[in-house]
């Protein structure tokens, strides 16, 4: 019975590693990371490594606890995650454009698109040498609790048909005010690279990232493809 499991097991990995690769081609993902100045590494195709991360996202593992793929190491998944070069914002603005455009045939002409804002809170509690930590005010802290927090605030820009939900943006905040920065400061010495501007953008207010966000987005939503905004 366990060697059953297993084989079955090892099925469904297959199956859904499948679906997600064809879910890429669908949307172009290949030229969305190449825009996001995402390339290969030492000759890996980008899709199959991100397939294989959207697998482990899926089986609810972090890459410690996940099975190591055959066709390259985790150290190499680590390298593409931890590239300052790729545009992530950009990459995440163009893949939900080419879902939205691949989903519009479908959307009842009568429902109203929208833009949507939110912040999400992350939890930090035992952080103490991460970059750009801040103790964080917690609007949902239930009466008698710490009111601020050890973590960062996420904010994301999704597009939403009132049925759907899709993420456009996002930025991870820290605290515009520096006596609730507790992290170490990152040490950047080009201000013109990508690491540099998301410091400088965790830095700043949230209102302000949020419009400029915004505004990222209806840049890169191409001729219609954010029906019908």
């Amino acid at each position: 019975m366990s060697t059953s499991s297993i084989q079955q097991s090892t099925q469904n990995k297959t199956t859904l590693m499948a679906r997600f690769h064809k879910f890429l081609q669908v949307i172009d993902f290949a030229q969305v990371l190449r825009q996001s100045n995402a390339y290969r590494v030492r000759g890996i195709k980008l899709t199959k490594l991100v397939s294989w991360i959207l697998l482990t996202l899926f089986q609810r593992l972090t890459l410690n606890r996940s099975a190591t793929p055959t066709a390259f190491s985790k150290k190499t998944v680590r390298n593409f995650l931890n590239d300052r070069h790729i545009n992530w914002q950009r990459l995440v603005s163009l893949a939900g454009r080419n879902q939205i455009a691949e989903l519009s045939p479908f959307i009842d002409l009568r429902r109203k698109a929208a833009l949507i804002i939110d912040d999400t809170l992350f939890k930090r509690a035992h952080s103490k040498k991460t970059e750009l930590l801040a103790n964080v005010y917690d609007h949902a802290a239930p009466q008698g609790q710490p009111r601020y927090v050890k973590g960062f605030r996420g904010l994301t820009i999704g597009w939403s048909d009132g049925n759907t939900f899709l993420p456009l943006n996002f930025a991870l905040m820290s605290s515009d005010k520096a006596k609730n920065r507790i992290g170490r400061e990152p040490q950047t010495t080009d201000q013109r690279t990508l690491a540099a501007q998301r410091y400088a953008q965790a830095k700043r207010h949230m209102n302000e990232v949020a419009v400029e966000l915004v505004a990222q987005v209806l840049k890169n939503r191409g001729q219609g493809q954010l029906c019908p905004l």
